[in-house]
């Protein structure tokens, strides 16, 4: 009867150390970090996936590819050069 008792403890006694664990607050970055992989699992799961499948015609797809060409007829700069050269933060 002892030993029941305590293997049944010995089984409990995980789920009692988790419940034990604080939960993370919404608005703290554990909290965020546990959302975003709820998201994903869900995402990889493909639980909640839609029914409809999405697909795109030829002709977009033409247009994406040319889109996608057409950034190789630029030349890619040795430096990055900005525009606001005096930028200034307003602080005097």
């Amino acid at each position: 009867m002892k030993g029941m008792i305590l293997s049944g403890l010995l089984l409990l006694c995980p789920l009692a150390l988790q419940a034990a664990e604080p939960r993370p607050q919404p608005g703290t970055s554990a909290y965020d970090q546990a959302e975003i992989d709820h998201w994903m699992e869900l995402q990889r799961s493909g639980q909640v996936a839609s029914a409809n499948k999405q697909s795109a015609t030829p002709a977009e797809r033409d247009r994406a590819y040319q889109r996608y060409l057409k950034g190789y007829t630029h030349p890619i700069p040795e430096y990055l050069q900005s525009n606001y050269q005096d930028f200034s933060t307003g602080s005097k």
